[in-house]
């Protein structure tokens, strides 16, 4: 009978029944999504999202796990009133209480985390109950990584797993200049390379957390060994339902907006991954439990935003729908809406905005403060500069390289210099603006003027920043133009 039972655990063993389990509970860009959203489908509509169908979602898929750990890839922040309002000290606030509460494990940061000022940020990770992990960005007023967790372990009984954090290296791009000027990002395999030693050393699965994209995740994983197990990215807001492993290693997202909640289930044993299945589930309204404070506090916001926010302002009398590389009715009214708000002020001769600052398509009919907000959620402030007529003409040669190669989102002018549509478009300011030597005044705003190497191909002069929100011009305007009587 001894030799018998010594036999069936040798088999046992070579069967990896010994292999410790574990489940990845994972979600990324979910940008305030506070309230379930429609979705169109082949059958009509679905309703997904928000964040108590995430808890209870989590809930369920805790409760079916031994072992179970929750991880955020980034962009908590921006997106919805919700992300805007300001709660305990600081704008974003109630996003982070919610993440409180649903238990979160660890996050990276996102680029939108970022769109606050310094000061903001660091009152968000004060308020987080779990640690932002940043392994590639280094505060030069301290020279300690940003809050000072590069990286973070999580234990589980027996099973220590071990997570690092990246950010993409595009920051600056991204966001307001002065909001990031005091940060040095690494490349992703140098900032790995700090840490991964004693990490490895003292884990048995390590996790990268980034909000990169999914390309650049891709490259970073034919870069690394054996060591790394996992990158759970963000940034792309990319659906990866079935595994992808690229030089052994498994790489996961889970889209955006809380449509989707990651579950990766795996077996560890010695430091290898000896099972390995991912899928998205679908946050689908489940009853929620009745003694769930989250439900609470989501009412209490949610009336805030309503009382605030919810008053309609005007009427739209056609549908307005962002496009990243193309000139739409939006992307017109808003610039020259801009150039019509500051006229008698500046008197600029053209406007210029980005259209990738437009974040919410607004359909024909009633338009809400709370509509404005999420159409407008960056919190730039309106700023005005000059340059010289040749500057503009090597403006319009980037703009239509910026259409033809994608490497972001082209802009719009008032008056509009788009003609065609899709591919056929060109950008063609007309004769008006040709004069090489002429000083031009423009209006825009400061992310723009303080991207101008990446929207403009030329530095401004005499810029001045008006210090006053894009948004609050553009809710005057609609409602001079489009108010209620």
């Amino acid at each position: 009978m001894k030799r018998i039972t010594l036999i069936l655990c040798i088999n046992l063993l070579a069967l990896g029944v010994f292999a410790i389990p574990l489940r990845i509970l994972h979600t990324n860009d979910t940008h305030g999504a506070y309230l379930p959203q429609s979705y169109s489908t082949e059958d009509g509509y679905i309703t997904l999202g928000g964040y108590l169908n995430l808890w209870e979602h989590l809930q369920e898929q805790r409760q079916s796990a031994p072992r179970s750990i929750y991880l955020d890839a980034g962009d908590q922040q921006t997106g919805s009133a919700f992300a805007a309002m300001e709660y305990d000290g600081a704008i974003g606030g109630a996003v982070i209480r919610v993440f409180n509460h649903l238990q979160l494990d660890a996050a990276t940061f996102g680029n939108h985390e970022f769109d606050q000022n310094p000061a903001n940020l660091q009152r968000l990770i004060e308020m987080a109950e779990y640690p932002f992990i940043s392994s590639n960005i280094i505060d030069q007023n301290t020279s300690l990584p940003l809050g000072n967790i590069p990286w973070h372990i999580i234990q589980l009984d027996s099973l220590k797993v071990g997570v690092l954090g990246l950010t993409l290296v595009e920051l600056p791009e991204k966001v307001r200049r002065s909001n990031v000027e005091h940060l040095q990002i690494l490349p992703y395999k140098e900032a790995i390379d700090l840490y991964l030693d004693e990490l490895h050393s003292n884990t048995d699965l390590i996790i990268v957390l980034t909000h990169n994209g999914i390309e650049a995740d891709i490259q970073l994983a034919m870069e690394l060994d054996e060591r790394i197990h996992l990158i759970i990215g963000g940034h792309t807001h990319s659906y990866i339902d079935e595994p992808l492993v690229v030089n052994g290693i498994h790489i996961a997202q889970a889209g955006s907006y809380l449509s989707h909640l990651g579950v990766i289930d795996l077996d560890v044993e010695d430091g290898v991954i000896k099972s390995f299945s991912n899928r998205l589930i679908p946050l689908t309204s489940k009853p929620s439990s009745p003694s769930n404070p989250l439900n609470t506090f989501i009412s209490q916001m949610s009336e805030r935003i309503e009382d605030e926010l919810g008053q309609v302002i005007a009427t739209l009398p056609e549908d307005w729908t962002i496009h990243k590389f193309g000139s739409t009715n939006l992307s017109r009214w808003m610039a020259t809406a801009l150039k019509t708000q500051y006229a008698e002020t500046f008197s600029p001769d053209i406007a210029i905005v980005n259209n990738g600052g437009f974040r919410k398509n607004i359909p024909a009919g009633p338009v809400t403060l709370r509509d404005m907000h999420e159409l407008l959620p960056f919190n730039n402030t309106v700023t005005v500069f000059s340059c010289y007529g040749r500057d503009l003409q090597a403006w319009a040669q980037l703009n239509n390289r910026i259409l033809a190669e994608k490497p972001f989102d082209i802009c719009e002018s008032s008056p509009s210099g788009w003609q065609g549509f899709g591919d056929e478009a060109v950008f063609d300011l007309g004769a008006q603006f040709y004069a090489p030597d002429k000083v031009y005044r423009v209006i825009s705003h400061d992310f723009v003027a303080g991207q101008w190497d990446k929207y403009l191909g030329f530095e401004p002069f005499d810029v001045y920043d008006t210090g006053e929100p894009f948004l609050d011009a553009m809710v005057r305007e609609i409602k001079a133009q489009y108010g209620i009587k």
